[in-house]
């Protein structure tokens, strides 16, 4: 999953650096935004049950 997130903030980059339009660049963008928030979700609760977090 974290290789996904680097692919598609890497995308994102080359989104902006090709100078492409802004809704295509707002799209990608919120598309890795959305996917950070569901393995943020994923994974904060995984860690708290496991007593990692000290």
């Amino acid at each position: 999953m974290d290789a996904l997130l680097f692919a598609g903030l890497f995308a994102t980059l080359l989104c902006i650096v090709g100078q492409r339009s802004r809704v295509v660049v707002v799209a990608v963008w919120s598309a890795m935004f959305a996917a950070v928030v569901w393995l943020m979700a994923h994974h904060v609760p995984e860690i708290l049950t496991l007593g990692l977090a000290q």
